[in-house]
């Protein structure tokens, strides 16, 4: 099968640099191409990551020792059917563009699955479509948009969560947490600031706030185990259980 060279969408910007690979999609009958990217920011004088990606997964490391932005994408998609990738340079911010226009064929629309790594202080704030989420090594500030998808963050300084429904697990965060949540089970542990959740359906376990804890829930277990107080804005239905609590608890 004919496989057609991918259209970028490029920008002229200095220290950008990018190769593109297409890749045998034999074996694979939802697809009719599998195509691999890779496109590399220098990451002089940027402080935060502007990322917004559509459907697929989306992989970000932190780094110290890096001094540029990578990005490996693996596209999955249909002939006629052109992605839009790019990684640019605004001001002090690095741009990140992954998405297909609305597409579907069969049920299965294409996506692109991403790997992108940073140096290890750059804020994030990202807006993502569908896909797991994973972020590993960031010590910066994160704001994440999502609609659905599993989310996973270990490390990283004040966080804040608006997703739409999908698991969430957070761990080892230096500052605050926020999240407001639709569905999907959501752990939290080893924050050293305040927590607080809105959350509409799904079990909710917290522990190791070295800050007080906040929860607004509409269904769902709730079990806040080892921090500095507890305010249960709403219960809404199903268990609740605390213990170690070294502040003031309060149940509205």
């Amino acid at each position: 099968m004919l496989v057609r060279s991918l259209t970028m969408v490029t920008a002229l910007v200095l220290g950008l640099t990018g190769c593109i690979l297409n890749v045998n999609s034999a074996g694979r009958v939802d697809f009719d191409y599998h195509k691999q990217t890779q496109l590399t920011l220098e990451a002089q004088a940027l402080d935060t990551l502007v990322a917004d990606t559509g459907a697929g997964s989306l992989k970000i490391v932190g780094d110290a020792a890096v001094e540029s932005i990578t990005l490996e994408a693996d596209i999955y998609g249909y002939d006629g059917v052109e992605p839009e990738l790019t990684l640019t340079r605004s001001g002090s911010k690095a741009k990140l563009v992954a998405n297909f226009d609305a597409y579907r064929s069969n049920g299965h629309s294409p996506y692109i699955d991403l790997l992108v790594k940073v140096p290890a202080g750059m804020k994030l704030d990202i807006h993502d479509g569908s896909g797991s989420i994973i972020i590993r090594g960031v010590q910066a500030d994160m704001e994440i948009e999502d609609g659905s998808g599993s989310i996973e963050v270990d490390g990283g300084n004040r966080l804040t969560i608006d997703d739409g429904s999908g698991s969430i697990t957070l761990t080892n965060i230096s500052g605050d947490v926020q999240v407001n949540d639709g569905s999907g089970s959501l752990t939290i542990a080893a924050v050293q600031g305040d927590v607080e959740i809105e959350d509409g359906s799904g079990a909710i376990e917290v522990r190791g706030v070295k800050g007080k804890v906040s929860i607004d829930d509409g269904s769902g277990g709730i079990s806040v185990v080892d921090t500095q107080g507890l305010h249960i804005i709403e219960a809404g239905s199903g268990s609740l259980s605390f213990d170690n609590i070294q502040g003031q608890v309060s149940i509205d």
